[in-house]
């Protein structure tokens, strides 16, 4: 998983290059990690300090080049990234766009829900903007369900002769 949260047209504040009008401020460092599903976890309030602290992209285990159960990676887990709104930002559309995630990604800004991506390892993006705290902490989490699931097609198919 890979993320970035962009504003168009601000540049006063911008870490990474201007393009098409948007500052892209990268938030790959600085995220909290648990390998299994948390309830509670998209709240703001929810404490986070056991999780593990994960840079993207990020993998939800290491598994040998050989001889692993694909089972081993698909689970739910849980990423969360706590931000303060960037200065400079006030009417301005304020959005969070990843890179992919696999499989599924379910994505609450302030514990509201901004709804689930389907599709492994593709783009997509959700405007946080009416949900953000101007003064004060803000908290994203993303739940990533990595299991093989009916209702997304699997990227590859498997050959037999």
């Amino acid at each position: 998983m890979l993320a970035a949260a962009t504003l168009p047209g601000v540049t006063a504040f911008a870490e990474g290059p201007l393009t098409y009008g948007r500052a892209i401020l990268p938030i790959n460092r600085s995220w909290r990690f648990h390998p299994a599903q948390v309830a509670g976890a998209e709240t703001q309030e929810f404490d986070d300090s056991s999780f593990e602290r994960v840079v993207l992209p990020h993998t939800n285990i290491s598994l040998p080049w050989h001889s692993f159960d694909d089972k081993d990676y698909e689970f739910i887990s849980i990423y969360r990234r706590r931000f303060n709104t960037p200065p400079g930002s006030a009417g301005k559309r304020i959005f969070v766009d990843f890179e992919g995630a696999m499989t599924a990604s379910t994505v609450w800004i302030n514990g509201v829900s901004l709804g689930e991506y389907k599709g492994g390892f593709t783009p997509f993006s959700f405007e946080l903007t009416p949900h953000l705290r101007r003064d004060g902490e803000n908290v994203l989490a993303v739940q990533v369900d990595s299991t093989e699931r009916s209702d997304i097609p699997r990227s590859a198919t498997k050959l037999t002769t």
